[in-house]
Formats: structure tokens, sequence, C-alpha cells
């Protein structure tokens, strides 16, 4: 009995600490989660080859030129592995542009993140739509990782990332990224 109460003592302890996390470190822990998942081999270190696959699941596109850069610059170590902090880093350089930083700090109102008041607010101003509560519930529901935000009806930076990364929001018509003319006729 007094093992089994230990147990549940410590559990509990376990949960507080969870739900004690700010959101910055939700947003590590989550990440760290997801690589984890990436991580084919579990050795809890990332080959360049297993940080292309995660980014692609995260849907995050860059250049395999400009992943191996930082990969190499992430890379302390000279193992040719990330892992730890590396591999934070990596993910952190990877996403951070200035532009997309402010407008999200300028709109994320809610304890440091966008409510789904702050996110129809950025979609009317920013985006020029006609939006919804009901139209920010569904980009949070497709684009959100974290749980607790999703629960909460919030958008973390990253899944404001994922957001911008959507087709939908692309200035470009997708259809065009092939080659649909003939360029050898004049």
């Amino acid at each position: 009995k007094e093992e089994a109460n230990q147990w549940v003592t410590s559990l509990e302890k376990v949960i507080s600490s969870i739900r004690n996390l700010n959101n910055k470190q939700k947003s590590e822990h989550w990440i760290i989660n997801c690589m984890r998942k990436a991580d084919k081999n579990k050795d809890n270190k990332m080959t360049l080859k297993e940080l292309k696959h995660f980014l692609r699941q995260i849907n995050v596109e860059v250049s395999d030129t400009y992943a191996a850069e930082i990969f190499k610059k992430c890379d302390t170590s000279n193992s040719g592995t990330l892992e730890g902090t590396e591999i934070k880093e990596f993910y952190d350089l990877l996403t951070h542009r200035e532009e997309i930083k402010v407008i999200y700090e300028s709109y994320a109102k809610t304890e440091g993140q966008m409510s789904d008041e702050d996110l129809v607010s950025f979609l009317q101003k920013e985006q020029r739509e006609q939006a919804s509560l009901a139209d920010a519930h569904r980009l949070i529901e497709e684009c959100e990782m974290d749980e607790t935000a999703k629960q909460q009806k919030r958008m973390t930076k990253d899944g404001f990332l994922m957001y911008l990364q959507q087709e939908e929001t692309c200035i470009f018509n997708p259809a065009h990224k092939k080659v649909y003319q003939d360029m050898t006729q004049p």
C-alpha cells in the first residue's frame, strides 16, 4: 500500500509539472516529442535524413542545401548527428523569421498565444478575409499541433507557421509550381 501511495504521489507531481509548463516550455516539449517520433532508429540522435523527413511531416519546405547548411551549423559536436539542444537550435534557426515573429506577437494577445478571436482579427485585418470564429476553429484544428492549445482554441507560433505554409495561404497558384508551358517554342 505504501508503494502504491508513492506511485500515486509521483504521478501527481509529474502531471502537475506538465500542467505548470509555460507556453515556451510546452512548445519545446512538443518539438522534442515530434523529433523523437521522427528518430527512426531510436538512438536519440537525428541524422540529416531523419530531420528532412521530420520537416516534410510538419509541412516545412526547405531546400536540401539550406537544410544541410543549417544542420552543419548546429552540429557543434561534429558527429554528423544532432542531439539534445542541437536539435532545438536546428528547428529554431530553420523556422525563425523576424517578420513572422512581429506579426504573430502583435496578434497573440492571450497569454502569448493567438486565441480564436485573435486569429479572426488577424485574418480580417492582415489577410482581408471574411473570417468567422468557425473559420478560426477550423484553422486551429488543422494547423495546431499542440493538443493543449487546440483544446483551449488557441494557436501557438508553430501552429501559425503551419497555417502560413498551407497551400490555401499561398499567393501563387500551386498548379504553377510545375512548368506548364512548352518553353522550347517561341
